[in-house]
């Protein structure tokens, strides 16, 4: 007797997550998942998985096998990207989409077939692409098929028509008014302000500056007067006089940011673009509606090194550059992200004021956030699933920094503790007689983090990122992993570095063990053992003052040669 046929696997859902010219200009590679059973395995389904691209009458124009990708999917990774190459002179003219689609596994035909749609990511970096025969753009669309206009290019009045389809489009989001449709007019009437200037907006968090983005802006000013960068600050931040010495920085959510905004060739930021959203424009709009109509180059100089990529995201970030510092971080990042040529190691810009100051008998502990505490998130009023009081992380901090003995250390070397909570839990502790004489509580939101890490002569973490920048100082550390279970439960990803095997420093679990490690560094001078020297050796790309000329200068060859490899 026969078993029946397995039945045919059904796709979810597919979505594109960006498009890249490659091959020198000659192919064009879409970047997306494709939702479906059967892709969790540690090998690649055996399933064939087919790109149709349609014509303007929704007709299967070019087929392609794609090639499967590594993604983070639904808590675990999967086997759901997929990366396909298309010809770009078999683009077909008009306005295209696309399908994906299974073949039966008896090859008999499709076994499933759906449109594929278009991620925020993917549109965030729209912008027009030129080549190989071809101009072509990715728009939003109401359906649930990614919507691309593409033309013959160069061809006669090729110019004026792409025009007239981009002002119809503009048309009917103006009378559908939809999200940023007056982005377009506010363009056109200060164009003549900004002809043949390449703008360069820099920023952080709307309040600080205090990270990459300061320290490229910086060097800027410094070294590179001849790129028009502004950095995008608001008033309140205590860096806002300072700064402004330097001329060009912008008020946040002001008339001239907005202009700015309209007209950037570059948007760098350290935490996400959405931060030099003006208050007045609706950032959850943004990503579909705002970037596709100015087309600026979006460029993550990041806050650290990313040692867990699980929400790395082409498809929600969308970024065209995307800085690392290390070849280990590169490769998790291209691994399973969606990026791949947008990433560019040139290490980061806050590194090159890593510059060590004399002994100063400083501790520096800095702790990292547990998102099942913080009583609020980034300042929405998001509650987090666990009270803080009682928690075992305000029993290990608050034992810690009270214990007789860690006094008793401090007194006998005449040393000091600074303790800097994370941001997203500084207002728990505002007290600053926390601890006693010999203990300093900071400001978590402070804009001399760096100065405050570079002074110290031992550092103190949990899990923080910035255990890397010291490492990179050459400042001894100690991990100390008080609450594993419940951080690896509630708060933390999958990660490429361990502590244990990858880290600076040696890692303890609980107060006494921490003391003992901060005695033996205190009684040995503090310095780092040969071994931690060579881990941190290997694992950064550069060990210069650089980052920031390597920096600029992937992003002028970005937009030099508009990302096309």
């Amino acid at each position: 007797m026969t078993s029946p046929a397995p039945e045919p696997v059904q796709i979810i859902a597919a979505s594109l997550h960006g498009i890249d010219v490659t091959g020198g200009g000659s192919t064009l590679r879409l970047t997306g998942t494709c939702r479906r059973p059967g892709t969790d395995g540690e090998q690649p389904a055996d399933q064939v998985l087919v790109l149709h691209w349609l014509d303007a009458h929704g007709k299967d124009a070019v087929d392609v096998v794609t090639e499967p990708r590594l993604r983070y999917e639904d808590g675990a990774y999967r086997w759901t990207g997929f990366v396909a190459d298309v010809p770009i002179d078999e683009i077909p003219v008009g306005t295209t989409g696309l399908d994906v689609a299974l073949l039966a596994p008896d090859g008999a035909g499709e076994a499933s077939r759906v449109p594929v749609g278009a991620a925020p990511g993917a549109l965030a970096a729209s912008r027009p692409i030129v080549a190989s025969g071809r101009r072509l753009q990715l728009f939003p669309s109401a359906s649930e098929r990614a919507e691309i206009l593409a033309q013959e290019y160069p061809a006669g009045l090729s110019g004026m028509r792409w025009r007239g389809r981009l002002f119809a489009r503009w048309a009917k989001d103006a009378v559908r008014r939809r999200p940023f449709s007056s982005v377009q007019p506010l363009r056109l009437l200060t164009r003549p302000f900004f002809l043949r200037r390449e703008i360069w907006l820099v920023g952080e968090r709307a309040d600080t500056a205090r990270d990459n983005g300061y320290h490229l802006f910086t060097y800027l000013r410094r070294e590179r007067p001849d790129v028009r960068a502004y950095y995008v600050l608001d008033p309140s931040s205590d860096r806002f006089a300072e700064l402004s010495r330097l001329g060009r920085v912008v008020r946040h959510s002001s008339w001239r940011h907005r202009v700015l905004m309209v007209h950037a060739t570059v948007l760098a930021n350290a935490y996400s673009v959405k931060h030099m959203v003006p208050s007045r424009w609706k950032k959850q709009h943004y990503m579909r509606q705002l970037n596709w109509r100015t087309g600026a180059y979006r460029v993550y100089l990041k806050h650290g090194i990313n040692d867990k990529t699980k929400d790395v995201r082409r498809r929600t970030g969308g970024y065209d550059l995307y800085l690392t510092a290390s070849r280990a971080e590169s490769d998790a990042v291209r691994l399973t992200s969606g990026y791949d040529q947008q990433i560019a190691e040139t290490g980061l810009p806050r590194f090159d004021a890593l510059v060590p100051t004399p002994p100063s008998r400083t501790i520096l502990f800095m702790p990292t956030w547990r998102r099942y505490l913080a009583p609020k998130l980034f300042g929405d009023g998001a509650s987090g699933e666990q009270p803080f009081d009682g928690s075992t992380y305000q029993r290990f901090v608050d034992g810690l920094l009270s214990s007789p003995r860690l006094h008793a250390l401090l007194a006998e070397h005449d040393h000091r503790l600074e303790f800097m909570p994370h941001y997203n839990l500084r207002e728990e502790y505002v007290d600053p007689s926390l601890g006693g004489d010999r203990v300093t509580v900071l400001d978590g939101g402070a804009s001399d983090i760096q100065d405050v890490m570079r002074r110290c002569d031992l550092f103190l973490t949990d899990y923080s990122s910035v255990h890397f920048d010291l490492a990179y100082l050459g400042t001894p550390l100690v991990y100390t992993h008080f609450d594993r279970e419940e951080f690896s439960a509630g708060h933390a990803e999958p990660s490429w570095f361990d502590h244990e095997r990858d880290g600076f420093g040696p890692v303890t679990h609980d107060i006494e063990s921490t003391i003992d490690a901060i005695e033996h560094y205190v009684r040995a001078g503090n310095v780092r053992e040969p071994e931690y020297d060579e881990r941190a050796r290997r694992l950064f790309t550069f060990h210069d003052r650089d980052n920031s000329r390597r920096t600029v200068e992937a992003i002028e060859h970005l937009v030099r040669t508009r990302g096309i490899t």
